[in-house]
């Protein structure tokens, strides 16, 4: 009886107070699959986009399989860059609030890169055919809604109404609608320009990740004071211009398709292919999984450093197209197009405009020294030529007097 009862009483004691230690390890298993799902995830989704063929971006989205008029590479490459901010794996990342795409910062700033340059672009249609419709105006209006919209209207509906604006202004060049491109290299210079400001603002900045200000001043790159990037923010740098190149390398070759005659005749062609090499040279593949800031002639390299100094090398390379192009003075009323996403904040502005002043400031006083030494350069000539005058003079006299006496 002792037994039974003690039985009862363990069943009891078990039924009144359970033991629930069993379920931490399916609560265990399933923790460890979601992150590596999220972690999977993560991996696949921070790898950039293939480059794709623009003359085969221009016949997916054409619809009339007529000659294609000047400008329909570009405008079709346009939109292709736009799908792919959408249709890439994860789609676009940067507003996301969930992981894994809130966990990622390389990725969303490749997206910002690609953005700033498809904005350049459309800002610059205008200045490629002044005769753009209001399809130019909805694409540059939908590129340049906040870039961290997540609420609808999010900035993935901005986009979609974007390449749909690309693909609408792009039918115009098929239907007779007198879309084309003006044969003179004014838009094209001014497009150029615009870059060249864009990646000097970047350029800047990919310089200013250095922290040991001595070392860039050997090596001759100036850089404002207060336009130190973090050391966290690095990445985002380094990512965010090889976003700019990807899609500015794409840009630069449906510009090439559509002015290959100006191009020619201006006698560009190298200077265009030193441009376009630059932009490879800084898409090629990226090993490290980390950026590394290594210095001088250690065992890392410094990853920054290296992509500033061939932006410097495109940047020579723009400015020859701009010179041979006829420069970018020509339209003097046409404003560089707004770009929002990578601008420097203001205390970068605020150094950057007392840099500005200072060199002002430096050349103003060189002229004036020159000025003061030509100045005084021509009183001591007069000053000279005075004294000559009266040494003659006073050796004429001489041989007088003698003849008088």
């Amino acid at each position: 009886m002792s037994s039974r009862r003690q039985r009862a009483e363990k069943r009891r004691q078990e039924l009144e107070n359970p033991q629930y230690g069993w379920i931490w390890k399916p609560l265990a298993v399933l923790l460890v699959l979601a992150v590596m799902v999220a972690v999977g995830l993560g991996v696949w989704w921070s790898l950039a986009p293939s480059r794709f063929d623009v003359e085969t971006a221009t016949q997916e989205q054409r619809i009339s399989a007529a000659p294609a008029a000047r400008g329909t590479v570009t405008v079709a490459t346009l939109a292709t860059l736009i799908d792919t901010l959408q249709d890439k794996p994860g789609g676009y990342l940067r507003n996301d609030l969930m992981p894994p795409g809130l966990l990622l910062d390389n990725m969303p700033s490749w997206e910002t890169g690609v953005l700033v340059q498809a904005r350049l672009m459309a800002a610059s249609l205008g200045d490629f055919d002044p005769g753009a419709g209001e399809s130019v105006n909805t694409l540059i209006a939908a590129l340049e809604q906040d870039a961290d919209d997540w609420l609808a209207p999010s900035m993935e509906d901005h986009l979609a109404q974007a390449g749909a604006a690309a693909r609408a202004y792009l039918v115009r060049f098929d239907d007779g609608g007198g879309a084309s491109f003006v044969d003179q290299g004014q838009g094209l210079a001014l497009y150029l320009d615009a870059v060249r400001q864009q990646l000097a603002s970047l350029r800047e900045r990919l310089s200013s990740t250095v922290s040991d200000s001595e070392r860039l001043k050997e090596l001759g790159i100036e850089v404002a004071e207060g336009s130190h990037v973090p050391w966290y923010r690095v990445d985002n740098v380094f990512h965010e211009t090889r976003g700019q190149t990807w899609a500015l390398g794409h840009l630069l070759e449906a510009l090439e398709r559509d002015q290959a005659d100006l191009i020619a005749s201006a006698g560009l062609g190298n200077s265009y292919t030193r441009a376009l090499a630059e932009i490879e040279r800084m898409q090629r593949q990226f090993w490290s999984p980390v950026v590394l800031r290594g210095s001088g002639l250690g065992i890392f390299a410094n990853y920054p450093l290296t992509m500033a100094h061939h932006l410097s090398r495109l940047d020579g390379a723009l400015a020859s197209l701009i010179d041979g192009l006829g420069g970018a003075e020509a339209a003097p009323e046409a404003a560089t197009p707004p770009v929002t996403e990578v601008t420097r904040s203001e205390d970068d502005a605020s150094a950057g405009g007392e840099k500005s002043d200072e060199q002002g400031g430096q050349q103003s006083d060189e002229q004036g020294g020159q000025q003061s030494d030509e100045h005084s350069d021509e009183q001591g000539d007069e000053q000279g030529a005075e004294a000559s005058n009266g040494e003659q003079d006073t050796n004429q006299q001489q041989p007088a007097e003698q003849s008088a006496e």
